[in-house]
């Protein structure tokens, strides 16, 4: 046996879902078809409670045989287990179909029974198997997926079985109906049993012998699964859902019998409403599905468990045979899937890998206690009170609020976190990558750029494992942040206060939380990526704890960051706004100091930058595009007076006219080395990733600029700027002026920086807007006086032996004459 080292693609769970989805389809048409034909045989009085006895009859072998069930899950092959309890499933149809044959009640309850015995094994390794095909990453998914379709076969069966008897039953009798309807079932068992056959084999990871005490240690296993609180809580969740999902199921059989006349046409109203509850529970998973991408988000579930008890209150008050109930019952399936798959999720998730099967086993034998109570339950409003279907709906209303007010109690931050979450869905398209490097299990100190205030939120939804942050004191001073803080257990720091601070980090980190920092000390005003503080780094030693690195990309420009010179006062530049997010690999953080960390963050933000540059070919079309717009419109003018519209500098580059004659020398060359980075190799992408990098920093929110023409600078990026963004190019003797309109030229800030053929802009020393009227802080600044500037976003850096760039090449290019980068992250010539 082989096993699974990594997790498989999505696809291997195909064989296991639509098995296990047959498998429900077939346990259920049989039990929804059972009532109605007690009810056709021996009269509508017998119908409730022969549903009762088949309710305790499955529930029961999953009490009896619990522990043993997950002793058998850890200690074979899941796949093997699986198989053998669908071919389980025909023994006990091939029983109900002969008790059906010769009309025998009580021989057909002993075929439930066995369907039930292989449904207590089927559970448990269906379920344990799921971690182990697609790993943590898609486990939420495949949780959605597997309780979606789980749900349709449930409710799905239950409406095909009921239907297909209430159709057959004039025919053929009770008995006969009954007999054909386990003949199609018992075909499609067979199917689900050969298509579980290409299930892929797991490792085996638990192996402790056999012991007859395993038989009856039952409360034993209780015990065990309720050592961890998080494990606890979540089987008890589920616990409950199911529980009330048997209590529901009997009160709409009995409802159903309440308002039909006579006993045909029950099933296929039951059966009516209980595919509007699958269908609700179908799109909710999907929901549910969606929003788990890369995590199980566990704050769906309050949302589940407040919409229960109003879903409750609405069935109560609505007239079963009009559209409202109907309504009512697919957002009672809809909220319930929003309520247990999370805690699906999360219970198979934080199971340990050689007791997963054990504890699954459990949560089941938890939940069928459930059950079996609340059957009772209602066999004593039903049978002893006399309670009608409405009136016990009203009666479950009220434990249902408590627990779910109870629940947004004590997963309030989740609450708030999933809503925060399903909004981003909405407003962002965030793309991830490198996400698996984030350790299972134990403190990480997150470390990444910080361009928005967004970014923690970005972070936060990013990651499957629950993180916390280091941020500024001064912050709380808003009540709100005041409460996020609170609520996400955010440690404030503060210059008065910056030990204590510490403190709580470590103290964090040593608890085995993921903490992140932004170790810039702030938001990045420039768009550019500033020098990290070496406290913050510090942390992660004291905790003996790696650090992460992370990149946020794409985030400036968005209504969060500081582009076009404030925050929040703008609208989007696109909906949704797209952002990515790349985690790199971990770092010793004993081996670790500001530069180093701060080199494989750029490093990873160059990965970022380039994965969403287009290829020279779609490079090349897109400027194409943009030199197509306004073609009457002046784009260059000297100080002589010559003057070149956009359609002629665009026939001088793209049909390769001539430059005017009378045109200066100077001018002449300029327009030349502008053409010749267009024919470079990969000239157009070269072209278009030094405009992004423009675009991404706060230079391009000011009207108007210069640069010196042979400097390290070259003016010929400049003037494919200009061209592309549609600005005006100003020919002085020396110097180039970039405006956005031909009055925007006087007093303006002469940039200087670094470019090559090579990389095209590589880094510029320009004034924020604050900077320029004399209000900047720290974060504000980009200029340094006799310095080339910072690093532009998309490039990345060595130090050793010489200073070497890494940009949209594959190889670094080397700049003999940089002496350092100074403690600014200023760029400083020899």
């Amino acid at each position: 046996m082989t096993g699974n080292k990594e997790s498989q693609p999505f696809k291997v769970t195909i064989p296991l879902l639509v098995s296990q989805t047959i498998g429900a389809f077939n346990d259920n048409a049989m039990k929804a078809m059972l009532p109605i034909m007690a009810a056709v045989q021996f009269g509508k009085a017998t119908m409730d409670t022969v549903n009762q006895q088949v309710s305790i009859l499955l529930i029961l072998p999953f009490v009896l045989f619990a522990p043993f069930a997950g002793w058998v899950t850890d200690r074979f092959s899941k796949k093997k287990v699986i198989t053998y309890a669908l071919f389980g499933q025909l023994i006990g149809l091939g029983v109900l179909g002969f008790a059906l044959y010769i009309k025998n009640l009580e021989y057909s309850l002993v075929g439930f029974f066995i369907l039930s015995v292989q449904s207590a094994f089927f559970s448990p390794a269906k379920k344990g198997i799921l971690k182990e095909l697609v790993g943590r990453e898609q486990l939420g998914k495949a949780v959605g997926f597997m309780e979606m379709l789980a749900m349709v076969g449930i409710l799905g069966g239950a409406f095909a079985g009921a239907n297909m008897f209430d159709k057959m039953v004039l025919e053929f009798g009770g008995w006969g109906a009954a007999l054909t309807v386990c003949s199609y079932v018992f075909i499609l068992a067979f199917f689900s049993w050969v298509i579980s056959l290409p299930i892929p084999e797991t490792s085996v990871r638990g192996g402790e012998p056999f012991n007859v005490r395993l038989l009856v240690s039952h409360f034993q296993d209780l015990t065990f699964l309720f050592k961890d609180r998080g494990i606890r809580y979540a089987a008890l969740g589920d616990a409950w859902f199911w529980g009330v999902g048997s209590f529901f199921y009997l009160i709409l059989v009995k409802l159903s019998g309440e308002v039909v006349d006579g006993e045909v046409g029950i099933g296929s109203l039951y059966g009516y409403w209980f595919l509007l509850v699958g269908l609700g529970i179908m799109l909710g998973s999907i929901f549910v599905a969606y929003i788990n991408r890369g995590r199980i988000e566990i704050g769906l579930t309050p949302i589940g468990a407040l919409g229960i008890p109003i879903i409750y209150l609405g069935l109560y008050f609505s007239d079963p045979l009009k559209s409202n109930f109907d309504y009512f019952c697919f957002g009672l399936g809809f909220f319930g899937a929003l309520f247990f798959v999370p805690l699906n999720g999360y219970l198979q998730d934080r199971a340990n890998e050689g007791k997963r099967g054990r504890i699954l086993a459990s949560s089941n034998l938890l939940t069928q206690l459930f059950g079996i109570i609340l059957i009772l339950f209602h066999s004593f409003l039903s049978n002893f009170l006399n309670l009608n279907s409405k009136q016990e709906l009203l009666v479950i209303f009220v434990p249902a609020l408590f627990i779910g007010l109870s629940i947004f109690k004590n997963l309030l931050e989740d609450f708030f976190r999933a809503w925060l979450h399903m909004l981003l869905r909405i407003f962002y398209k965030i793309q991830l990558d490198g996400m698996k490097n984030l350790p299972s299990s134990g403190g990480v100190l997150i470390v990444s750029n910080h361009l928005s205030y967004g970014d923690p939120v970005f972070i936060g939804a990013a990651f499957s494992r629950k993180v916390r942050y280091l941020a500024y004191s001064g912050l709380a001073n808003s009540r709100l942040m005041c409460l996020v803080f609170r609520l996400t257990e955010t440690v404030t720091v503060s210059p008065e206060k910056s030990l204590d601070s510490i403190r709580a980090s470590v103290r964090k980190l040593k608890e085995g939380l993921p903490l992140c920092v932004f170790a810039e000390g702030g938001i990045s005003r420039t768009g550019t990526v500033f020098p990290f503080k070496r406290g913050i780094l510090l942390i992660a030693k004291k905790a003996g704890v790696p650090i992460l690195p992370v990149y946020v990309d794409g985030v400036w420009g968005s209504a969060l960051s500081f582009s076009r010179g404030r925050f929040f006062k703008k609208s989007p530049i696109c909906f949704p706004y797209p952002l990515s997010i790349r985690a790199g690999n971990l770092i010793d953080s004993e081996k670790a100091s500001p530069e180093l960390v701060r080199k494989r963050v750029l490093e990873l933000g160059r990965q970022s930058f380039n994965s969403r540059m287009p290829d020279e070919k779609k490079a090349k079309s897109i400027i194409q595009k943009l030199l197509s717009k306004n073609p009457s419109a002046s784009f260059f003018k000297s100080s002589e007076g010559y003057e070149l519209t956009r359609a002629e500098i665009v026939k001088i580059i793209l049909l390769e006219e001539e430059i005017k004659s009378d045109f200066p020398r100077d001018v002449k060359e300029l327009i030349n080395e502008m053409i010749t980075l267009y024919k470079l190799v990969s000239g157009s992408l070269k072209i278009w990733s030094s405009y992004k990098r423009l675009v991404e920093i706060n230079l391009w929110d000011q009207d108007c600029f210069s640069v010196d023409i042979n400097s390290s600078l070259r003016t010929e990026w400049f003037l494919w700027f200009g061209l592309l963004s549609q600005r005006k190019i100003q020919f002085n003797p020396g110097r180039i002026i970039i405006s956005k309109s031909e009055e925007d030229t006087g007093d303006v800030q002469v940039i200087t920086g670094l470019s090559s053929k090579a990389n095209g802009l590589i880094s510029i020393n320009f004034k924020s807007q604050v900077e320029l009227i004399g209000e900047s802080d720290e974060l504000e600044r980009g200029y340094k006086e006799n310095s080339l500037g910072r690093l532009l976003p998309g490039l990345c850096y060595v130090t050793e032996p010489t200073f070497s760039v890494l940009g949209i090449d594959d190889g670094f290019e080397t700049f003999d004459f940089i002496k350092k980068v100074d403690e600014g992250g200023f760029l400083i010539r020899l």
